[in-house]
């Protein structure tokens, strides 16, 4: 009989585990009952539902282990902290979990397990997460296309589109153009490699024995140990060429399988058939029955001395600079939620600010791509500009620190600067009150974020001043952005932490992928009209159109 709160009893040869938690019913989205909760893996392994209900990333759980003897328990691939207690013949281990993350998390005892599907108790998954990730890698995809194109083929002059997803097409096509020419040039010059390969053979078969042929034929050793010189086409630094191509094809054919955007891009499909025909012909020629295998850079002295081979490498230190995904996603894989709101609203900031100031984008946002992952630069290197019509500039930094202040440093999530005007602070917080006394008094019936982060907004607001007496607060207005669900939008409008932004500067507005962006863009535009008054009093004049490009 399944004790009260145990979701889950996995049974594996090495060990039992038992996961217990309370009901909790979600905040932002629709309940998964009816979804595939789990499923296990391994030989030997059971489970045992207590109910088919749902688990969350924000919720913490408690695990239970027994078995005969102490055992590794990971999840996803991290050992849990487990402290063995033994108990007659059983050991017993207890420890506390939280999945901070959507998606299929797998809980594995030795070679079994079980994976389990974790929901967000915030957003609803098909119409908020899921966008939420689209958009970002649709934003970090073309913004590691432009860094790269500032390093080859400069397209500041293009005709093209200056959405991203064209942008990284565009470039896309540039480098494969060059990359297939260079990539056929290595491929015809590379010479080939002379191959010595030992075997026994019979003296007497041998046309001119050697001395130590006779000597060993003397002893009675018929068989020697000879050499057999044999020139190789396909040479290690060729295999590569064909496992680049091949990569690079298999990479394509992901994208259009799994991108909406580009399942039926033409121009998409025309460099994956391009690539596909060049792929076939090198394995054609080289013998090579199936292209298989990851690419890796040869060092050898013709690498570096052959000077098609060198520009084919150079290109390819191009692809894995980000321009493709890796792994089964593209390059938002297993982040923590909290990180991945940040980022979304970070790029969101930047792209309505260029909307409402009908703006260009002048620097980019800096985003390092690994293989599976991305990840916003930090600091006043890596803050987005856009030029006004007026020739002014607003920066929009991620994670600025603001130190030497006469107390202690700030550090506010995204940060809005205009010279003459006050900076504009946003915290990005995936999270709601959980303390029923305050959600009591300052909630009024709506998911509220934590009452701290309001305090916080107080702190930076009266905390970041300029360095040196007079002490002039430099923050106009500190905002928390959070995730409020999309049916409570209209209802924000009356709520407290909404009319205090207007009356002392510091408050929260929602922001989610499946509802408005209106609070945002208007708290926006409100920043945008103090530069259009400021400059009217100077006798400058800017126009703030509603919408204006694109980012």
């Amino acid at each position: 009989m399944p004790r009260s709160g145990e979701l889950l009893r996995l049974i594996t040869p090495l060990a039992t585990v038992v996961v217990l938690g309370k009901e909790v019913e979600p905040i932002g989205g629709p309940s998964t009952r009816d979804l595939v909760t789990f499923f296990p893996f391994g030989q030997g392994t059971s489970i045992e539902p207590a109910e088919r209900r749902p688990f969350y990333d924000d919720v913490p759980y408690e695990i239970q282990v027994s078995g005969p003897a102490p055992v590794e328990i990971t999840l996803g691939g991290r050992p849990l902290n487990l402290r063995w207690i033994r108990h007659g013949t059983v050991c017993l281990a207890t420890d506390v979990i939280t999945f901070h993350q959507v998606g299929w998390a797998e809980l594995r005892v030795g070679d079994a397990g079980v994976r389990i599907r974790v929901a967000s108790r915030k957003l609803d998954y098909e119409t908020d997460y899921q966008e939420m990730v689209r958009d970002l890698e649709n934003q970090v995809r073309g913004l590691t296309a432009r860094l790269v194109s500032h390093l080859v083929n400069p397209m500041n002059g293009s005709e093209e589109a200056m959405d991203l997803w064209s942008y990284w097409l565009a470039l896309l096509e540039r480098l494969w153009s060059d990359l297939k020419r260079d990539l056929a040039h290595a491929w015809r010059t590379l010479p080939p490699q002379l191959r010595f390969e030992d075997h026994m053979v019979q003296v007497d078969r041998i046309r001119k024995p050697r001395g130590r042929d006779v000597v060993a034929l003397s002893r009675g050793n018929p068989r020697i140990l000879s050499q057999i010189r044999q020139w190789e086409d396909l040479t290690p630094e060729r295999l590569y060429l064909v496992q680049l191509a091949g990569d690079i094809h298999r990479r394509l054919n992901r994208i259009q399988a799994t991108a909406p955007d580009m399942k039926e891009n033409r121009r998409l499909a025309a460099i994956a058939q391009d690539i596909g025909g060049l792929v076939h012909a090198l394995a054609n020629e080289s013998g090579v029955e199936r292209v298989s295998g990851t690419p890796m850079i040869p060092s050898s002295p013709i690498a570096q001395s052959h000077p098609a081979l060198h520009r084919v490498i150079r290109w390819h230190r191009m692809l894995q600079r980000g321009l493709f995904p890796d792994g089964a996603s593209f390059f938002v894989g297993q982040k923590n939620m909290s990180l991945l709101y940040e980022y979304w609203c970070y790029l969101k900031i930047v792209r309505i600010l260029v909307d409402e100031s009908g703006g260009e984008l002048e620097v980019e946002p800096m985003a390092s791509v690994r293989p599976q992952d991305i990840a916003l630069g930090a600091g006043k290197g890596s803050a987005a500009r856009v030029k006004l019509r007026n020739g002014r500039r607003v920066t929009i930094t991620y994670q600025r620190l603001f130190s030497g202040l006469p107390t202690v440093g700030q550090q506010p999530d995204h940060v809005v600067e205009l010279v003459g005007l006050g900076s504009l602070v946003f915290d990005a917080k995936y999270r709601f009150e959980i303390e029923p006394e305050n959600q009591k008094w300052y909630g009024a019936g709506l998911p509220i974020p934590p009452v701290g982060t309001i305090n916080s907004m107080h702190q930076y607001h009266d905390a970041i001043v300029l360095t040196g007496a007079p002490y002039t607060r430099l923050v106009d207005r500190a905002v928390v952005l959070f995730p409020l669900p999309r049916q409570h939008y209209e209802m924000w409008r009356e709520h407290r932490f909404y009319r205090s932004i207007d009356a002392v500067g510091v408050g929260a507005i929602p922001l989610l992928p499946s509802g408005t962006d209106e609070y945002l863009r208007n708290e926006i535009r409100r920043y945008l009209r103090g530069e259009v008054e400021q400059n009217t009093r100077v006798g400058f004049a800017l126009k703030v159109p509603v919408q204006g490009g694109q980012l």
